[in-house]
């Protein structure tokens, strides 16, 4: 696209800041292989896409935990779960925020994977290599073994976070999702070596972060919910910096918006058990 367009595409209300810089731009100038964005969480309106879906199947929901009958509980579950897609398609891929989302991702050259993690959940990979669609299938696949492997054997220590996102135990799976994302390998380790151990990675970022006399360089927080295997990290500090320069050369503006994510990336890091921890409420208020 030449100045002009993205100029437009930056300043588009439809689509996060974050996500056009960190999971478009990046990808599209061949920095990181691959993206993930979660949808409908990061779109803009996306916490009211979900309150009205979920308004929406209150009723149902609270009819289901009243069903006594196996069999009735069964097929209540597949027709809630029905319902749920169909008003996915409705209020989240109907909306202008996923046409505008979809619509620039054509227009940067890439390509689109979207994964249903739940009915009302879908992971949006951009990409543009062939290749890269065969390993993201691959590892798609294999979470789904994952999850089927969780539900008949629980590890009670895990708790629901095991059944939503079992991938995130496994260490292998972890590493090749990590290379995937264009993570670098000393960070990729050290969050699945914690995954493995029975770490919060997480906490262990936060704390890192609440260790230092001074603030780290926010180059070392090069995508969102990225935790580096430490706030010095130099691989990573380096991946940060060949971002913004290289994004700044296409458009200052990009540049710029760039370091304004970098910064929100690092704090979001500092929060993060929080932001785990209140979701984690929600998941089992459901």
């Amino acid at each position: 696209m030449n100045p002009t367009e993205l100029r437009e595409f930056l300043h588009d209300p439809f689509v996060a800041s974050r996500v056009k810089v960190e999971n478009l731009m990046l990808v599209g100038l061949g920095l990181r292989s691959c993206s993930q964005t979660t949808i409908p969480a990061e779109l803009p309106s996306g916490p009211s896409m979900g309150e009205e879906i979920d308004a929406r199947f209150k009723p149902s929901l609270e009819k289901l935990r009243a069903i006594q009958d196996q069999k009735t509980k069964i097929k209540e579950i597949g027709d809630i779960r029905k319902g749920m897609a169909t008003a996915f398609d409705e209020i989240v891929e109907g909306s202008s925020e996923y046409k505008s989302l979809s619509t620039w991702a054509k227009k940067l050259g890439l390509r689109v994977n979207q994964v249903e993690v739940r009915p009302t959940v879908h992971e949006f990979y951009l990409y543009k290599e062939k290749e890269t669609l065969k390993e993201l299938q691959r590892l798609m696949q294999e979470r789904g073994k994952l999850r089927v492997e969780a539900v008949k054997k629980p590890d009670p220590s895990r708790g629901q976070l095991q059944f939503a996102y079992p991938e995130e135990f496994n260490g292998a799976w972890i590493r090749r999702m990590g290379r995937l994302l264009g993570y670098p390998d000393c960070c990729i380790d050290r969050y699945a070596m914690d995954r493995e151990q029975g770490v919060n990675a997480e906490a262990r970022a936060a704390v890192q972060l609440k260790e230092l006399p001074t603030n780290p360089d926010p180059h070392v927080y090069i995508a969102s919910y990225f935790f580096p295997c430490s706030p010095a990290c130099e691989k990573a500090k380096a991946k940060g910096e060949l971002y913004y320069q290289r994004l700044s050369e296409l458009l200052p503006e990009a540049g710029e918006a760039y370091e304004v994510i970098l910064v929100e990336n690092l704090d979001r890091v500092r929060r993060q058990p929080e932001i785990i921890n209140e979701y984690l409420s929600r998941l089992r208020g459901v």
